[in-house]
């Protein structure tokens, strides 16, 4: 599932940047390159969220809309040349924020201000009482 659509890309680049970016040269732009584009940052996406929340999200929020464009318009210059020094730079900041979401250290917070249900439940344990304590064995 893609995070975001070819309208996120249109926002961020202007409509002939991106048909340039699309299409073969002296062809027609090509939808399923954007879509390859599009489709490999949000798999990286999801890469870094697995560890804290369960996937794929179900809707996603304005801030991964954003850093699955960012990284998708990324992945299309490289595939042409080396990337504009901009495009590398946001690429490699949603890459590093990325990092942090996955390390624990940040979160990823949904439109309306929620967070994510995590993955990962904290694990419950129980045992029984103490045998030994440091002054000997607990008499029964």
């Amino acid at each position: 599932m893609a995070y975001c659509t070819l309208e996120d890309l249109k926002m961020l680049i202007s409509e002939t940047e991106l048909a340039q970016l699309i299409s073969e040269a002296g062809e027609e732009p090509d939808p399923e390159v954007a879509a390859w584009a599009m489709a490999q940052a949000s798999g990286e996406i999801d890469s870094y969220l697995a560890e804290r929340y369960i996937l794929p999200l179900s809707q996603a929020p304005l801030q991964v809309q954003t850093l699955a464009a960012d990284m998708a318009i990324y992945h299309l210059y490289t595939r042409r040349s080396v990337a504009p020094r901009a495009r590398r730079q946001k690429y490699e900041a949603a890459v590093a924020f990325l990092k942090e979401v996955a390390a624990g250290r940040a979160a990823v917070v949904g439109l309306a201000g929620e967070i994510p249900p995590a993955s990962r439940q904290a694990p419950e344990m129980s045992a029984a009482g103490r045998l030994f304590s440091r002054d000997g064995q607990k008499d029964w």
